[in-house]
């Protein structure tokens, strides 16, 4: 029974590697403690009870460990980024029509926040991102 908890501890350790998320290790975990478990415990129902209700745990508790440190992080993604930065009216912002605004040499299509036209080669800074537009407001 040893050498089929290992199998499976491996089994799960590699999908583990294949996958990019905390997940599956928890089972890999789970499988090596079972190995241990499987001296005493000769019921291969109950070992494999065990093995679920072990590794479910320690992927529910790790996982709210892992959450809860990671809760006052904020990550900036590359569209995050932008927001707060200037960019140059390349095709004018007219009211309820969507214009061109350029960012760090990329364009992108761009609405007024006050519903205000907003000619080209002015300064604009941008309030935030909705879809695949910005909403900018003239600096």
């Amino acid at each position: 029974m040893k050498l089929l908890w290992l199998i499976v501890a491996i089994i799960f350790g590699i999908a583990e590697a294949m996958t990019p998320s905390l997940t599956l290790i928890w089972f890999s975990i789970g499988a090596l403690i079972l190995i241990f478990l499987s001296t005493f415990i000769k019921s291969i129902l109950i070992q494999v009870i065990l093995f679920g209700i072990i590794s479910v745990t320690l992927l529910i508790v790790a996982t709210k460990i892992i959450v809860k440190k990671d809760e006052n992080h904020q990550y900036d993604t590359n569209l995050q980024a932008i927001v707060k930065k200037s960019g140059v009216v390349r095709k004018d912002i007219l009211p309820n029509e969507t214009g061109i605004v350029v960012v760090e040499n990329e364009e992108w299509s761009a609405i007024s926040a006050n519903n205000e036209a907003i000619l080209e080669n002015t300064e604009v800074e941008i309030l935030k991102i909705e879809g695949v537009k910005l909403i900018v407001s003239k600096k």
